[in-house]
């Protein structure tokens, strides 16, 4: 029995090791594929938001917006499980002269993505889609166009997420 249970530790520390990588592929606002030293592919979904999908509103800029602040640098994911679809759930984060850069976070602060209330309860979160909105930023800046991802996809249900 304690020899199973190490065994379990151990499983389940290595499941939720950071992981360091290089973004070859933004699939849109909050997916992409990442590179690691190893050479391993990793199809990320970032946690906590909800970027537009292809063929809403601001679902270009959204896409755009990652792809200037991660494609072809080193990242740090803090992995936070698998989504249904198997991709890799994970805080990114980017380091800067300041420190790690929470890219989560920014692509919420920047407009071009919801927090993920759902699944996420990331007071820093909240508050940053509040402050996006309240100052118009990205995406709230067109409120008569914009709808919430996940409502989309429920009118859309021929739609199969990446």
């Amino acid at each position: 029995m304690k020899k199973f249970c190490y065994l379990c530790v151990l499983l389940s520390a290595s499941a939720w090791a950071d992981i360091a990588c290089i973004p070859v592929q933004i699939m849109d606002g909050d997916t992409f594929i990442c590179r690691t030293q190893q050479n391993e592919r990793i199809k990320v979904r970032m946690n906590g938001i909800d970027a537009p999908e292809r063929g809403q509103a601001y679902a270009n800029q959204a896409k755009k917006a990652l792809n200037k602040l991660i494609y072809k640098k080193s990242v740090l994911l803090v992995e936070n499980g698998k989504d249904k679809y198997n991709r890799t759930l994970a805080t990114v984060f980017l380091s800067s002269n300041t420190g790690k850069l929470n890219i989560n976070l920014k692509m919420i602060e920047n407009g071009y993505a919801w927090h993920y209330e759902r699944y996420s309860n990331n007071r820093q979160y909240a508050w940053a889609q509040r402050l996006a909105q309240s100052e118009k930023r990205g995406l709230w800046a067109d409120k008569g166009k914009i709808i919430e991802p996940e409502k989309w996809r429920h009118q859309h249900p021929s739609y199969q997420s990446q």
